[in-house]
């Protein structure tokens, strides 16, 4: 049994039973991850991690009836009249990305049934130990002009003992964060407001910074290169010659204006 299968599975589980504990759920995807798994959902209660001992409860309840996963090939219309009756608005979406001619299926465990390529297990039984992890919010298909979703992580494996060394790594990790470490020897901060992901130097990082700098020039003067200095911005001319243009385009800055030319910021800055 594969462990994305299983953790698949336990994504399927964990989305019955919130469908069954709370009212109004529309459900998105649940797919298995490198590290477990999520579900989006929508649904009007703002979930916390205090609803996951409840959830969790009643996944334990599912998991012990040992619910086989009924895979079924259904039509268009029949998988419409299905997820149409239920109001499941975003299944319905992802019903439409499915191409004419290639199979729709769902899956059915108990009174949960989902529009899932698979695989899964054979049965709820076998998908081992599960924790719920945590609460992010997440746009439906990754696009911030549609709504915004509640993402549930969560995890699974075989045993209880690799669910505790992989908590355990994960506590490791967490003490060793970069941004956390960052913070505490006072080398570089994040800030909000200037973005993510873009460090704030302070005074022991900039001296950082200057030393590497320096070992980087020595290194490459004892190996014979010379340094050149070239403009940060040029015509956009010069990114179709090199080929930047044609293909990173949207990942470009866009072009700046400056004496009827067009100037452009070097894509690696």
């Amino acid at each position: 049994m594969e462990l994305s299968s299983m953790r698949h599975s336990a994504a399927h589980v964990m989305a019955a039973a919130v469908c069954r504990l709370f009212e109004n759920v529309k459900l998105d995807i649940g797919p298995s991850t490198e590290d477990g798994f999520y579900y989006d959902f929508d649904l009007p209660k703002r979930l916390t991690p205090e609803d996951f001992p409840a959830i969790e409860k009643e996944m334990a309840r599912i998991v012990s009836d040992n619910v086989p996963f009924e895979r079924q090939v259904v039509s268009r219309e029949q998988a419409s009249e299905l997820f149409g009756g239920k109001s499941q608005k975003f299944k319905l979406e992802r019903l439409a990305d499915i191409p004419a001619g290639e199979d729709i299926t769902i899956y059915r465990s108990g009174d949960f049934t989902d529009l899932c390529a698979g695989p899964h297990v054979p049965g709820t039984g076998q998908i081992g130990v599960f924790k719920l992890l945590s609460i992010a919010s997440a746009y439906y298909r990754g696009d911030e002009r549609n709504p915004q979703l509640q993402r549930v992580y969560a995890t699974a494996f075989p045993s209880q003992k690799a669910l505790d060394d992989w908590l355990a790594m994960q506590e490791e990790a967490r003490k060793r964060d970069h941004r956390k470490l960052g913070r505490e020897l006072e080398i570089f901060v994040f800030d909000d407001d200037v973005g993510p992901g873009l460090p704030l130097w302070l005074p022991k990082g900039g001296i950082i910074i200057e030393e590497l700098e320096r070992l980087a020039k020595e290194t490459e003067f004892d190996a014979g290169y010379h340094r050149v200095k070239t403009p940060h911005i040029c015509k956009e001319k010069m990114y179709l010659t090199s080929g930047h243009l044609p293909y990173y385009k949207e990942s470009m800055f866009p072009p700046m204006e400056l004496e009827h030319e067009e100037l452009v910021l070097r894509p690696m800055n």
